[in-house]
């Protein structure tokens, strides 16, 4: 039996708690909304490594594979795929996201919004009210 890592921090561990229910449902949102797009696994971490770098101009394939978390022969096919269906633009070696691009980027930051939102509305008047406190919003 694989036993999970635990941290002596408790700030940590109350994370961790909290998030394993935000992860599931924000991520059964985002799967959805993926598998709807007919977009692969790979796509979908490009498309995340893409949107992290939005602000910073076109990038060479090679740090998108970086942020993405694989190797080259994995990035480029989904590059292709990208670019074949209209979501990336190429200029000098670098890609960037079409304006097709950006709208299927935005479409994914609706549905991990709307599973923040499942998550919140699980919350108790008390919980929602501690949230506020500690990310320091008001309302």
């Amino acid at each position: 039996m694989i036993m999970p890592m635990t941290s002596t921090d408790p700030l940590v561990e109350a994370l961790a708690t909290r998030l394993r229910l935000i992860d599931l449902v924000g991520w059964q949102r985002i799967a959805k909304w993926a598998e709807q797009s007919v977009l692969s696994f790979e796509d979908l971490r490009l498309l995340l490594a893409l949107a992290f770098k939005m602000d910073d101009g076109p990038a060479p394939v090679s740090e998108l594979a970086d942020l993405a978390g694989f190797p080259l022969d994995v990035a480029y096919p989904a590059i292709n795929r990208l670019r074949g269906r209209g979501y990336l633009r190429e200029e000098r070696r670098q890609f960037s996201l079409s304006e097709q691009g950006e709208e299927l980027l935005a479409e994914l930051d609706g549905a991990r919004r709307e599973g923040i939102q499942a998550y919140v509305d699980t919350l108790d008047h008390e919980e929602r009210g501690r949230l506020r406190n500690v990310f320091g919003t008001a309302r």
